[in-house]
């Protein structure tokens, strides 16, 4: 009964994911399409509990389920059109799997399958979630609030609490589906991204290579641990990805729905971390370049809105609004912020520290194995290498770049962003734009055109 249910809730977020792209008029191939509609629709469900209530509606299990059904249907008044976009792809559409496919599909589908079913099987144990987002989803099922009784507890020690709704509204959700322990939503963001790489990989490099590269991706251990722990972090790496992903494609093709995309993405990535902004405010400067090469201000003013805009409107409404104006506890942000930022030595020390303990020295291998190591081995093949740094690459690259300086940087502007903590969890953000950089190495395309030559041969 339960896989039933958990079938449903996934199919009704396809549907509502499935409704944003088809009503931003984007229409992709079956795998980007699938994995993307349910990766939205997630957000789209993190989203309605919050806003039911900020309208002050009572959290009952008819009115979040009469809300998500209503929603999800709303956003698909426009869809007739993708409908037909997808079932067609799906009609033309010819599996065929290698023999060469098999080692590395199974190691996926093993290390999927014991995701999930410790996802499923386990309680929440991280101390972040019991006594943050875990708590408040459980009295909210009883109280049928999310301004419960848990702030009338002293929790001075603690500030997550405090941290935006995403993780608590999706708790609640799976709670009322029936599910105790609530966090089997993680498995399907999980087993969705993990698709839509296998896909992104697949449109350059040859499925040997691919598949190579997400074992080992999806094998690192810091990584591989929070996908079946409820945090934070993961889902906020996913997003930031998904929204790189997409301004890049703008960057391309040039079309605004894709910058859309890219923003409401990042709006979502803020919405999980709201020190995602920061990073949003890091990555905008790349979309000013992009304008200022070509001279186009009226451009440059959509995307200013298009991108950077949305992830503002929901940093006010999680962080500001919802805290100084509907919790009962005060939690002043700005008493957070370092006091001595001329003193840009703690920001250098910091930069040290996380290369020096966790990139490419210290704690490397046991937090994200090898996979650095790869990347960088890539990277030297690339530099030397006669016209490997195309200019999706580049553009790769330079998002790796900001998360390698822009976790330093939060934890310089927000001393309570610790190191062994907070940043070594920021950093599960810069491994896919890491294996999305290798998905557009020339290195590794050269080598894929030489097996795909040499099989068309035999």
């Amino acid at each position: 009964m339960q896989l039933l249910i958990a079938i449903l809730l996934l199919v009704l977020q396809a549907i509502a994911g499935f409704g944003v792209l088809c009503l931003l008029r984007i229409y992709l191939k079956p795998g980007f399409f699938i994995s993307l509609s349910v990766l939205i629709g997630v957000a789209v469900f993190s989203l309605v509990p919050f806003l039911l209530q900020l309208a002050y509606v009572p959290l009952t299990a008819f009115n979040v389920f009469a809300s998500l059904i209503a929603v999800s249907f709303l956003l698909n008044i426009k869809s007739k059109r993708g409908a037909v976009h997808l079932f067609n792809s799906l009609k033309n559409y010819r599996f065929r799997l290698k023999l060469y496919e098999v080692p590395s599909l199974f190691l996926i589908l093993l290390m999927i399958f014991v995701s999930v079913w410790r996802c499923y099987y386990y309680p929440p144990t991280p101390r972040d979630l019991t006594s943050g987002a875990e708590v408040i989803a459980e009295y909210a099922v009883k109280e049928k609030t999310m301004i419960n009784s848990v702030f009338t507890v002293d929790l001075s020690t603690t500030n997550n609490q405090f941290k935006p709704p995403f993780l608590t509204c999706l708790q609640i959700i799976y709670k009322y589906a029936g599910f105790p322990f609530g966090q089997i939503w993680l498995s399907g963001v999980f087993i969705f991204f993990t698709i839509f790489l296998y896909t992104a990989l697949n449109t350059r490099l040859h499925k040997i290579i691919t598949g190579l590269l997400l074992v080992m991706f999806i094998a690192i251990p810091e990584m591989y641990g929070y996908t079946l722990m409820a945090l934070f972090d993961y889902s906020n790496a996913v997003f930031f990805c998904l929204s790189i992903y997409f301004l890049i494609e703008y960057f391309t093709n040039g079309k605004n729905n894709h910058i859309i995309l890219s923003g409401l993405l990042m709006a979502v990535a803020t919405y999980v971390r709201s020190e995602t902004l920061i990073l949003a405010g890091l990555v905008f400067p790349v979309v000013l370049f992009h304008h200022w090469r070509r001279k186009n201000i009226s451009s440059l003013l959509k995307s200013t809105t298009y991108f950077f805009i949305p992830s503002v409107i929901i940093y006010l409404l999680s962080i500001t609004i919802y805290i100084n104006y509907y919790l009962p506890s005060l939690y002043k942000i700005d008493s957070l912020l370092n006091t001595n930022l001329a003193d840009l030595n703690l920001f250098y020390q910091r930069l040290s520290d996380v290369t020096g303990k966790y990139l490419l020295a210290g704690n490397v291998l046991d937090h994200y194995g090898y996979f650095v190591f790869i990347f960088v081995i890539v990277l030297c093949a690339d530099a030397f290498r006669k016209n490997s740094l195309n200019r999706t690459s580049l553009n790769w690259l330079w998002a790796v770049f900001i998360i390698f300086a822009g976790i330093p940087l939060i934890g310089f502007l927000f001393p309570l962003y610790d190191l062994d903590h907070s940043t070594k969890r920021g950093l599960l953000k810069i491994f896919p734009l890491m294996l999305l950089y290798m998905a557009n190495s020339g290195f590794l395309v050269s080598i894929s055109d030489d097996i795909k030559k040499w099989e068309r041969s035999q």
